[in-house]
Order: C-alpha cells, then sequence, then structure tokens
C-alpha cells in the first residue's frame, strides 16, 4: 500500500508536468490533469477488471486496461499529433489503423461534424473502436474490420492479448504472439472522391498501401497524409527516401518528426505529408 501512495503521489507531478507542457488553454490542461489521476489511480486499484471504462473530454472510453487507454490519452490527445487544420468544418477523413477508436474521438473533438471511414484488422481492438462510436452516439462514421495492402486476399496477422491492445501487425516481430487470417483489401477501392486527410498508423504495411495509391493513380486524392512510417523495422535496409519519392512526383511537400537513441536503430518517424495549395 505504501509503494502505491508514494507512486500516485509520483504519477501526480509527472501528470502536473505533462498538463502544463501540453498545448491547451489552462482549463484543458486542469482536465488533463485531473484524467491522467483518475486513470493512474485506477490502474493500481482496478487490476483485474477485464474491461474498463473512462470519461476522457466529454467522451465515454472503454478499454482493456487502464494502462493502454493513459498511453493512447497522451498519444493522440495530449500530443496532438494527429491535429490538423481545414478550410471546412466537415472535413473527410479516412483513418487507417484506428485501433479502439481514440484517434476518432480526438478528430471528432476537433470536428464536430467530420465524416470519417476508419480501418482496424485486429478483432478484440475492432470490437471496442465500434463500443466507443456507439456509446458515444458519433455520426457519419463507417468501420471496416479488415487489413489494408496492396492486393486483395488473406494474410496472417500477428495480435497481442487484451492487455496489449496495441500490439498487432502483419510483421511477426512487430505484433503480438497470436496469429490469426485476415482479409485484405485496397485503400483505393473505397473512396472515389477527394479527401482532406489520410492517417496511417498501420504498424508496418504502410508502404504497401502507398502503393496501392500510386498504382491506382490516388495518390494525390488526400490534400493531407500524417503518417507514422515505421523507419528500420526488423532492421531492414532504409528506405525512407523511395516511400517519400511518389509523394514528391506528386506534388506534396513534408516535414519529419522523430527521435533516436542510436545510430542504426529502429524508429517510429511522424510524417506530415501536405499538398501546399500556394505552389502550383
Amino acid at each position: 500500500m505504501i509503494v502505491k501512495i508514494y507512486n500516485l503521489i509520483k504519477n501526480s507531478r509527472r501528470n502536473i508536468s505533462i498538463a502544463q507542457h501540453s498545448q491547451y488553454d489552462f482549463k484543458i490542461k486542469f482536465t488533463i490533469f485531473l484524467t491522467l489521476t483518475k486513470m493512474y489511480f485506477k490502474s493500481n486499484f482496478y487490476k483485474n477488471k477485464t474491461e474498463i471504462t473512462q470519461n476522457i473530454f466529454g467522451f465515454k472510453v472503454s478499454s482493456y486496461s487502464y494502462d493502454s487507454l493513459i498511453f493512447l490519452f497522451k498519444e493522440v490527445f495530449i500530443s496532438k499529433d494527429y491535429f490538423f487544420q481545414s478550410d471546412t468544418n466537415e472535413p473527410k477523413i479516412i483513418d487507417c489503423g484506428a485501433n479502439i477508436g481514440m484517434s476518432v474521438l480526438y478528430f471528432k473533438f476537433i470536428f464536430p461534424n467530420c465524416s470519417i471511414v476508419a480501418f482496424e484488422p485486429n478483432p478484440r481492438a475492432f470490437y471496442l473502436l465500434k463500443k466507443n462510436i456507439e456509446q458515444n452516439n458519433l455520426k457519419n462514421i463507417e468501420v471496416y474490420n479488415l487489413a489494408l495492402s496492396d492486393a486483395k486476399g488473406e494474410i496472417d496477422f500477428y495480435t497481442g492479448n487484451d492487455e496489449q491492445i496495441l500490439l498487432a501487425s502483419i510483421i511477426k516481430e512487430r505484433g503480438g504472439i497470436h496469429k490469426i487470417k485476415m482479409e485484405t483489401d485496397l485503400l483505393s477501392s473505397f473512396f472515389t472522391d477527394a479527401v482532406d486527410l489520410i492517417k496511417m498508423d498501420i504498424e508496418g504495411s504502410e508502404k504497401q498501401v502507398v502503393k496501392d495509391l500510386v498504382l491506382s493513380h490516388k495518390i494525390a486524392i488526400s490534400r493531407l497524409y500524417i503518417i507514422e512510417y515505421h523507419h528500420k523495422i526488423n532492421n531492414e535496409k532504409s528506405s525512407l527516401s523511395s516511400f517519400l519519392t511518389p509523394f514528391e512526383m506528386a506534388g506534396f511537400d513534408y516535414n519529419i518528426k522523430t527521435s533516436f537513441r542510436k545510430n542504426g536503430c529502429f524508429q517510429d518517424i511522424l510524417l506530415y505529408v501536405y499538398r501546399d495549395e500556394t505552389i502550383q
């Protein structure tokens, strides 16, 4: 019990720092602090619950553990990595790798009237994705339980258990210990009109999806891409330049957000690939 109390105090101090450094006004900073503190407290005393629900920024969010919920709250809402500006208050968004729906909720937080097409192959994550959409009465959202690739068919897909809901990939070393067969489809087959944002966090499948968009001549159909690119996954040879080349050829520019510990290590790289409408 003493250790738990000590950890709560330590986490409270960390939560204050996280809230202070977030890019929100004071009222939301305070909400961030309270939300993190509540979830850290519950994570210490509700370890055996199979499914939990937490209020986050007015949304009712269900997950399999407070630890994964804390991670997603930090990654999506606090970091604001998926924030973007739009000329319309009803942007069209494609969310590739929606997991339990935290990114979907964030998009609805910044653009309540947006429309979203979301893809999530992990069946256990997909269950929560649907639940989090339904229990918040969110409209104009389509969800698909399949993996995106450069060909239609079936593929081996690796997932973690409920506590490891974030682990899922077509790459065995990147995913979890459970192997399932998953249907694959082409992203290009799901839209014909222009969209405002395509977000990708698909754990190593981004190269295949971009290949499909190039071959279908649809890479220029989105105004903006936010892509988590997995650099040197499984120690593979560096190929970021070839990944970015099709975007450059289609008239896009980009910014890169990343960090690394040492030369040669794996990196999660966040790419903001955008079309500069002032350059024609």
